[in-house]
């Protein structure tokens, strides 16, 4: 009889175990079903800023950056420029091709010298390289001109490595080069690349990427916002950064063009 109570009591404990089991995955099915219902709905706009600017013709247009965050977090998505027209009651909606991002910006400004306000729109790409997306919009009532788009500018520029303990960047549109000492880079560094008497051991190429940022800034002397556009030069790896090539650019009627080039070191 003893034996048939011992066995009776296990079984009950058993299911007591059974149950509460049950119940805690339960639980943490329900809580993870809760979570992608959270991150898989739709979260409000926020609006960053509201600036507001004149078209070509006068008319007063009213512009406002919005982006949506995800659980309050720091990485925009859905970047849009809303424009309104309260003369008329028209809106526009300005989507860039690159609409997700960090810190996405904008500036009202003058960069063609018509008088009007254009709409630079920076947004930071979150990557190591400190990259971001550029755009310049030119609004009209009904529609918006692309003035700038740092997507479609080439690339002139290519890299490598020279004997001496040199690098050296060429601008193949212009046919210029700029020559950069790396003879401080440190012992293990060169060995790597050259002999001891300073020739490369192997031909080696470096990099100049693609638009890297894009500043805007003011010339006084023509009352207008003008570019500069950089493109970092690296070695061996990403972070072994020489510097940037400097593109100062203006606008001239059919796009922004060049007007001064250098090369500035780290």
């Amino acid at each position: 009889m003893e034996k048939i109570e011992n066995i009776t009591k296990k079984a009950i404990l058993y299911l007591m175990l059974t149950a509460i089991l049950f119940i805690l995955i339960f639980a943490v099915s329900l809580n993870i079903k809760g979570a992608k219902a959270e991150s898989a709905k739709d979260f409000p706009p926020t609006t960053l800023s509201v600036r507001y600017g004149k078209t070509k013709n006068g008319s007063v247009y009213r512009a406002e950056l919005t982006a949506v965050y995800e659980n309050k977090g720091l990485f925009a998505q859905n970047i849009t420029i809303n424009l309104y027209y309260p003369e008329t009651g028209e809106k526009t909606v300005i989507t860039p091709a690159q609409n997700a991002g960090y810190s996405p910006a904008i500036v009202l400004a003058d960069f063609t010298g018509d008088g009007a306000d254009e709409i630079f729109l920076g947004i930071t790409s979150g990557g190591s390289g400190g990259f971001g997306y550029y755009y310049i919009y030119e609004p009209e009532e009904n529609f918006v001109n692309v003035l700038f788009d740092y997507e479609t500018l080439s690339n002139p520029y290519h890299a490598e490595y020279a004997d001496c303990y040199k690098v050296i960047v060429t601008d193949d549109a212009l046919g210029e080069k700029y020559i950069i000492d790396i003879s401080d880079r440190g012992e293990d560094y060169l060995s790597a690349l050259y002999d001891e008497n300073g020739k490369l051991l192997n031909p080696v190429p470096a990099d100049v990427s693609a638009v890297n940022t894009v500043l805007p800034f003011f010339d006084n002397n023509k009352s207008r916002f003008n570019l500069l556009v950089l493109r970092r030069i690296t070695g061996l790896y990403n972070a072994d950064s020489f510097g940037y090539t400097q593109n100062f650019m203006s606008y001239s009627g059919n796009g922004f063009t060049a007007y001064y080039n250098n090369v500035a070191i780290n």
